[in-house]
């Protein structure tokens, strides 16, 4: 009867633990070079700019009212040729004919969370801007009233602004925050109901 030495059966448990460890690292590298390209398209999908891509108006026909404030969909479609994302709280300003901000920048709402949205060529994604009437008087440090000509939007991240008309009264000097940005961007065409 012969025996197999040992060290065969160690070398073949060994050889077996290597194929096996072979295995593995292959297989991580297919699942990882599979998730890649997905990864890789998410990370690479440039960001809506104002200048290049980004339509912004508000859809009066939308607004609703409650209690001395108006709330307007502040809506940014995509009017490029390519897809682009959004996140957050845009920063937002009523301006004057001439360019000149008037009173204060609007505030924002207290939500943390702000999902990127991506957009489509054509797709449009909203936020709601709160416009408190009572706060625009000559009183209380507004100043003069004027009316306003349009909002000067920036979004987060971006240094060019978009514009969208906007003709309601406005003060003429920084004080009550007459504006809020009461949510971050979210996807889809902003109607009455939020």
């Amino acid at each position: 009867m012969s025996y197999l030495p040992a060290r065969s059966s160690t070398r073949r448990l060994a050889a077996a633990g290597a194929a096996a460890a072979a295995a593995g690292v292959i297989a991580s590298a297919a699942c990882a070079a599979s998730a890649s390209p997905a990864a890789h398209a998410a990370a690479v999908i440039p960001a809506c700019t104002g200048t290049t891509s980004l339509g912004a108006w508000i859809a009066v026909s939308q607004a609703s009212a409650a209690s001395g404030t108006t709330y307007y969909p502040l809506e940014f479609t995509n009017t490029g040729g390519y897809t682009c994302s959004l996140s957050g709280y845009p920063v937002v300003s009523a301006i004057s004919r001439a360019g000149v901000r008037l009173g204060s920048p609007a505030g924002r709402g207290l939500l943390t969370a702000a999902p990127r949205v991506v957009l489509a060529p054509g797709a449009t994604a909203h936020t709601t801007l709160a416009y408190h009437d009572r706060l625009v008087s000559t009183g209380g440090g507004c100043g003069p009233v004027e009316e306003a000509f349009e909002l000067r939007v920036y979004l987060a991240g971006q240094d060019h602004a978009t514009y969208a008309a906007f003709g309601d009264q406005a003060c003429s000097h920084a004080g009550p925050v007459y504006l809020t940005i009461t949510q971050p961007v979210r996807a889809g065409v902003g109607t009455n109901k939020g």
